[in-house]
This record gives structure tokens, C-alpha cells and sequence, in this order.
């Protein structure tokens, strides 16, 4: 009865030259760079989607009162308005916060072309 080891070791991995397995590790990492470059544009895609989006339509529903402005009480008839968005219902979006912020930041910064000229 023949005796064989209970693992079989492959042969490829034992006797593997050393650069074939460079060229895999090269070839792994510039797989590895263009997936990082093609999820990078999508997010980017993404997020100037978003801006747009947000420059577009700046207000959303209001997650307090569901986009309503006013609640109900428990007992009877009466409303009341909402506190975050005092009865309108909406809210500014984050993407338009971002927005403004740049414009400000932006319309502080000195232009020498659209100011005169300082002494």
C-alpha cells in the first residue's frame, strides 16, 4: 500500500521563480491604481451631480414634520407649526450650505480687477 502525505504540497508554489511573481505583484498593483482612479471619478461624478442638483432645487422637505410645517395635536383639531422650519415645511439642503459658503469665501477674497486701485 502506497504512503502519500496527507497534503500535497503544489509543486508551482514551492518552485516559483521569483520574477514571475513581481510581474504578477506589478501587474496586481496597477489593477489595483485603476480601480482607485475609476471610483474616484464616480464619486467626483457623483458629488458635481449633487452641487448641480442642489443649485437647482436648494430647499428639501423638512425632516422634522415630514415636509407638512405644522403638527396636529394628540386631542382635538389644533395644529401647531413646526419649530425647525417655522411652518414653511422646507430646509437648505447641505449642498447648498456648500455653496454659499464658497460664494462668501470667494466675494471676500481681493480681486484687483473689479476693485480700485489701493494706495
Amino acid at each position: 500500500m502506497p504512503t502519500t502525505p496527507a497534503t500535497a504540497i503544489p509543486e508551482a508554489a514551492t518552485h516559483g521563480s521569483y520574477l514571475g511573481s513581481a510581474t504578477l505583484d506589478l501587474t496586481a498593483t496597477a489593477h489595483s491604481l485603476a480601480q482607485a482612479a475609476t471610483v474616484a471619478l464616480i464619486v467626483t461624478g457623483v458629488a458635481a451631480f449633487y452641487l448641480l442638483t442642489c443649485a437647482v432645487w436648494p430647499f428639501g422637505k423638512c425632516r422634522h414634520c415630514k415636509g407638512v410645517g405644522k403638527f396636529k395635536s394628540p386631542f382635538g383639531n389644533a395644529f401647531r407649526h413646526c419649530g425647525r422650519c417655522d411652518g414653511s415645511g422646507l430646509r437648505v439642503r447641505f449642498g447648498r450650505k456648500v455653496i454659499g459658503y464658497y460664494r462668501r469665501t470667494r466675494s471676500l477674497g481681493d480681486n484687483s480687477t473689479s476693485k480700485a486701485d489701493k494706495k
